[in-house]
Parts: C-alpha cells; sequence; structure tokens
C-alpha cells in the first residue's frame, strides 16, 4: 500500500503534568489538560492517561472510536507511523530501618562469598542517589479502504545492572556496558466504532485500560506507589508491594487477549484471556540454563522447554516448589462508566478476575517445603488457589479536583499472583486527592492492604503494608516537566525477619516490622 508522506507522522509528543493520552500535545502553550465540562468521548478526554503507558497507548489504539489527541488519525489507504521518547533524570535520598545491619559471614558458595564478602560487620546505606533513565516507544496506527482500522505499538525500556563495590575491575564504564535495551509492551489491534477494538500481545489488560491510573492516583512521573522510582534505590524488603492491578508490570507484561465494546451511554465493557501469565516465547530451549534454580524445582538441567519440565511457560504440573504458583488460564471481565453527573465528572468501573493454577506434584514433606523448626505449624503444601478477585475505582472531578479511590479483594497474594492454599487472600483499598490547575499538579494518595505475604507463614500470619505519598510537578515548557515528591511506607508480619529476609523469627521482634522513607526531585523532557 503506498503511503502518502504527508501521513507519515515523525513528530515529538511533550508530555504534560498529569502525563499519557490527553496530557500530551505537540509543541503548544505549556498548560496541562482542561478539567471535561463535556460528557467523555469513549472516556478518554474526561480523565487523561497516567504516565505509566505513555505513548504505547494513543489516542488510535485504546478504545473503539479514535479522538483527536497527540497521533493524527489515520484515513482510509493511510498508516500514521509514530517515534517518541523520554528521558527522566531525579535526584532522591531514601531511607529504611534496614540501611544498617550486622552482617555475618556467607555460606561457602554463596553471592556473598562469591563477591568476596567473607568476614562479618557492620553493613551501612548512604541515602542519596541520582537517577536516569530512557524510553522509546514506536507506534503505527492505519486504515483500510473499507474503513478497518489497526496498527502495533511497541515500548522499549532501559535496563540496569548493578554495579558491586570497585575493586579495580568494576567501574562506571563496565557497569554502563551491562545496560541494556528490552521489550516492555508489544502489540497489535484491529478495530471498528460499530463492534469494537481487539488488542492482542504483551499489553495492557482490561483493568489498566479502564482505570489507566486514575482511581489509584498515579498522577506523577513516578508513579507513586505504583512501583515508584523512589522504590528502586531501597532494599526490596522494605517497599510496599503495589496491591493493586493497574498498570502493573505484572498485569500488562504477558501476552494476551482484549476486547473493549464500543461506548453506549457512556457504559463500555471489557474481556480479556490469556493461557498462562508469560510470553509463549520466553523460557524455550536452551536459553533456560538456569531453569532448575529460578524455578526451586532443583533439577539445574538447563533443558528449558527441549523436554518437559518446570521451567515451562505452558507448565500444568510440575515438582518444582513454585511450580504450584504458575497461574493459567486467566480471565477478567469488567465494566466502565464515564460521563457527568451534573457539574461533576465521573469515572466508575469494576471488574473481576479468575484463573487456574499449575498442579503442584512434589514432596509435601516440612523439610522441603521449609516448613521446619519454628515453622512447624505452617500450612503450606506448595499448592496455590487460582486467582479470584475483585477490584473496583470510582474517582469524581469538579472545579480541578479530584477525588477518589480504589480496591481489591480475594484470592490473590499481590498483583495477579496466586496466594498458597491455606493461606491467607488479599484485601486493599486506597484513597486519593488530586488537584490540577494549568501546568500545576499536586496530590495525596494513600494505601493500606493485607496479603499472605510470605507463603510459609501460611496459617501462622499474614502481612499488613502501608504507604502514603505526596507530591506535584509542573509543566515548565512544551516536553519539559518538573516535580517533586515524598513518601513513607511500613510493613509488619509477625514471624517474619525482614532484615534477613527469612521466616520463623519469634513473633515481636523487632525484625518483623520494617519502615521507610523518600524524597525526590527530578525532571522529564518526552518528545
Amino acid at each position: 500500500m503506498r503511503i502518502p508522506t504527508r501521513n507519515i507522522l515523525l513528530a515529538g509528543i511533550a508530555t504534560l503534568g498529569t502525563g499519557g493520552l490527553a496530557g500530551a500535545a505537540f509543541a503548544q502553550t505549556p498548560t496541562a489538560p482542561a478539567q471535561p465540562t463535556t460528557p467523555p468521548m469513549e472516556g478518554q478526554f474526561a480523565y487523561p492517561a497516567a504516565s505509566p503507558p505513555s505513548f504505547v497507548n494513543d489516542n488510535n489504539n485504546y478504545q473503539a472510536t479514535p479522538f483527536k489527541g497527540p497521533v493524527a488519525n489515520p484515513t482510509p489507504g493511510t498508516i500514521v507511523i509514530h517515534l517518541n521518547g523520554k528521558v527522566e533524570v531525579q535526584a532522591q535520598a531514601a531511607w529504611t530501618s534496614a540501611d544498617q545491619r550486622v552482617a555475618t559471614a556467607p555460606a561457602a558458595g554463596s553471592l556473598g562469598s562469591v563477591l568476596g564478602n567473607n568476614g562479618s560487620g557492620p553493613v551501612k546505606l548512604a541515602p542519596q542517589a541520582l537517577d536516569s533513565y530512557a524510553r522509546l516507544y514506536f507506534g503505527a496506527d492505519g486504515m483500510a479502504s473499507n474503513g478497518l482500522r489497526y496498527g502495533a505499538a511497541i515500548e522499549l525500556r532501559q535496563n540496569f545492572s548493578g554495579q558491586i563495590s570497585n575493586n579495580g575491575s568494576s567501574g562506571a564504564s563496565g557497569n554502563s556496558s551491562l545496560e541494556t535495551i528490552f521489550v516492555r509492551r508489544a502489540f497489535t489491534y484491529l478495530a471498528g466504532e460499530d463492534w469494537g477494538i481487539v488488542r492482542l500481545g504483551q499489553a495492557d489488560g482490561v483493568i489498566s485500560i479502564f482505570d489507566n491510573g486514575i482511581t489509584t492516583f498515579q498522577f506523577l512521573p513516578t508513579s507513586n506507589l505504583e512501583g515508584g522510582d523512589l522504590e528502586s534505590n531501597i532494599p526490596q524488603n522494605a517497599v510496599v508491594p503495589w496491591y493493586f492491578v493497574s498498570q502493573s508490570g505484572n498485569e500488562y507484561g504477558y501476552s494476551k487477549a482484549v476486547y473493549l465494546s464500543p461506548q453506549i451511554a457512556g457504559f463500555d465493557f471489557g474481556v480479556q484471556y490469556a493461557p498462562n501469565t508469560s510470553n509463549g516465547f520466553g523460557l524455550s530451549g536452551s536459553n533456560n540454563a538456569l531453569n532448575g534454580s529460578i524455578t526451586g524445582s532443583g533439577t539445574g538441567t538447563g533443558l528449558g522447554c527441549t523436554v518437559a519440565n518446570s521451567g515451562c511457560p505452558t507448565l500444568s504440573a510440575g515438582p518444582g516448589i513454585q511450580d504450584g504458583s504458575r497461574v493459567l488460564n486467566l480471565t477478567t471481565v469488567g465494566v466502565r462508566y464515564q460521563g457527568l453527573l451534573g457539574n461533576v465528572s465521573v469515572l466508575a468501573y469494576g471488574a473481576y478476575g479468575i484463573s487456574g493454577t499449575a498442579d503442584y506434584t512434589g514432596s509435601t514433606a516440612p523439610a522441603v517445603l521449609g516448613n521446619t523448626g519454628t515453622l512447624a505449624s505452617s500450612r503450606f503444601n506448595g499448592k496455590y488457589d487460582g486467582l479470584s478477585f475483585g477490584n473496583a475505582g470510582v474517582a469524581l472531578t469538579y472545579a480541578g479536583f479530584t477525588l477518589g479511590g480504589n480496591f481489591i479483594g480475594g484470592r490473590t497474594n499481590g498483583p495477579l499472583a496466586a496466594a498458597p492454599e491455606n493461606g491467607a487472600g488479599e484485601l486493599a483499598y486506597t484513597l486519593g486527592l488530586k488537584y490540577v490547575r494549568g501546568p500545576l499538579v499536586m496530590g495525596i494518595v494513600g494505601e493500606i492492604g493485607w496479603s499472605q505475604g510470605n507463603v510459609n507463614l501460611s496459617g501462622i500470619s499474614q502481612r499488613r503494608g502501608r504507604g502514603i505519598d505526596l507530591g506535584a510537578s509542573y509543566v515548565v515548557a512544551p516536553g519539559l516537566t518538573v516535580y517533586g515528591e515524598y513518601f513513607y511506607q511500613d510493613l509488619q508480619q509477625s514471624a517474619f525477619n525482614f532484615i534477613s529476609n527469612t521466616a520463623g523469627g519469634a513473633s515481636g521482634n523487632l525484625n518483623n516490622s520494617i519502615r521507610s522513607q523518600g524524597i525526590t526531585f527530578g525532571n522529564v523532557v518526552s518528545f
């Protein structure tokens, strides 16, 4: 098909304070999206997309009917091609109750031993860090002569390698050469205004599309509490898990089929299906050299899926200690409403997710499962329940203020992670308030949740996490946004030692809880 030159778009997109679809524009006056004054057109005008999807989800591929936005709408017989990117730099400082400890000599052959830590002594982390990362977004949106819309999108991200202490053989040059680019999202789509849109591949599911980071209050370029940038420089045991599904990597990082209906009277519905939570090309052949140690199967064969093995993405049964947690046949259905009630703009959705899990065929002996010593009363048996959870969110906007929250509950242990058969389920909610005035966005969001946490503590205790995040961003010029943010988090689980990352410690031990806080200032240039 001939592609008219005038229809090829290789233009920069300047992201504004709230980010994303309606929060993006070409070189225009640097103002944030106006608050909605009319009913939304297929949803996205009333509530701009949050920053995580950024440009990979554009105004042509996110719903049944395209709308005017940063990417040109294709006309019959043409295709629009766009390339965008962003670079973000930030200075931050973070502190946790795990920053200082006394290290003991590691076992021979362990990672600590390999890195040269053969003794014991005090260990302390410095709070300050300077971070930077880059992302690239590619897309094509076409229209056949009969009006059928189609296209594809790709999101590439910068990967990082941890740098060990300089010892004459490692340093910034060697460390940066280990950084890679990887695919985070990649999907195709077909759409028609009369029948809906089908998206196929590694991409956002129903919940991420319906919520779009709005009712979960991901209003800063850092994504706030959803795996936010501030959490990257603290020990991971001090990070409160993101209990919700919207914009989580566990939700959009696997291949799936998603259908979204046209919008009728403000309502649309969606359904998605995936045979498992991986890309079918993953862990195949000899690439899975570390399969045994990764899955806990103990095989260590490195055969991947050249034969039926614990590392196969299509695994339905296996003896590996984590095999029972593999989610199968994940299906999600949901309904969304976007419209006006008087002068109040409303976004509300509800969704339900269900799945099966692989059958654990290994030993249930306490020594194999780790239920020994002080964990003798553990009810963990290596088996997991299928996912069964409900998720709902609502956001109300009036005169620049958006108030809302999100709720999730059911059989899950974090975003799309299976809960152990005899363990606790999950219950969590978040509440937030945001204010937008011109180029300024400011807000606050808090979350609290309960889940099983460590599976070996099934029937003994469950984990509670709390977090609060506040900050503001300002659009200085087209494509340039500056921001500041503060967060505080804490975690608690009886009989779990957050410092040593082990289960079985005495309840009441000071290490049964952990706290963290941090502050960051940064800027992002989008093009």
